[in-house]
């Protein structure tokens, strides 16, 4: 069965409509047509199926036949800040992130960033990014949609770790210390955590000292320099796998380390 994306909004009394580019795909690409069955994904966590009821205004109705809560949720609230980069990278970072199960996503500048997009611009790369992370949530059956935040300053990124219980900065200088020991110190099992990845320069000096003191753990990812969206896949994955539903048999870390 094809997954599509439905705003929660557009669900009401067993039916649901979908406009814009998912009921183009339908009518155009596809070629479906009344009575063919479909899923249905709302990015809020709940999974539909239904049979296509008609096609009018351009959009396609739906009546829905079943609703169940949807697979593919993770049991941290993971929020990635990332340094703005070059080209395709942040496209292609929109994607992976979604597929690992990031709650939140936000593209920062800082320093040493290279690409730095015009307000208009970055506006437009926001849009791009959300509807990246809506193909991502057919692709992968995701329960909920990765938020997707406009461009910011790294000032703004520094305030989020108030809103988090463990957040943690990723520096190339400090690379002696391994993220799975700060993991570890950190205690057991948060529920909301923030990694912080630079752009492709990295961090100065100033903004890793500016993160301690705004209570960041700074770490690195071991004794090689990754590039910045190695760095943001790998630190993703490693968390994900520590603390979220990637480690078999759901083995978490406690305080007194890894499970064995």
């Amino acid at each position: 069965m094809r997954f599509f994306f439905v705003d929660p909004a557009r669900v009401s009394g067993g039916r649901a409509r979908l406009d814009g580019d998912e009921a183009r795909h339908i009518k155009d690409v596809l070629r479906l047509r009344p009575g063919d069955e479909i899923g249905l994904l709302d990015g809020a966590g709940r999974e539909f199926s239904g049979v296509i009821a008609g096609m009018s205004g351009g959009g396609v109705e739906v009546r829905l036949t079943g609703s169940r809560p949807a697979p593919g949720g993770s049991r941290i609230r993971l929020s990635v800040a990332q340094g703005f980069l070059k080209e395709k990278k942040m496209d292609r970072l929109a994607h992976q992130l979604s597929e690992l199960g990031v709650h939140r996503w936000v593209p920062f500048v800082s320093t040493r960033a290279v690409a730095r997009p015009a307000a208009d611009r970055a506006q437009a790369r926001q849009k791009r990014w959300h509807k990246i992370a809506v193909e991502a949530l057919k692709q992968c059956r995701r329960s909920h949609l990765m938020a997707v935040d406009p461009v910011a300053d790294f000032k703004h990124v520094l305030a989020l770790a108030a809103e988090h219980e463990l957040s943690v900065l990723f520096w190339e200088e400090n690379a002696g210390m391994a993220l799975e020991g700060e993991l570890s110190a950190a205690g057991s099992r948060p529920e909301s955590i923030l990694l912080v990845i630079g752009p492709e320069g990295g961090f100065t000096v100033e903004e890793a000292r500016a993160a301690a003191a705004a209570g960041f753990r700074v770490a690195g990812l071991g004794p090689r320099v990754m590039k910045a969206e190695t760095a943001a896949v790998a630190a993703c994955a490693i968390v994900q796998h520590l603390f979220g539903d990637l480690a078999p048999g759901q083995k978490h870390l406690d305080k007194q380390g890894p499970l064995a």
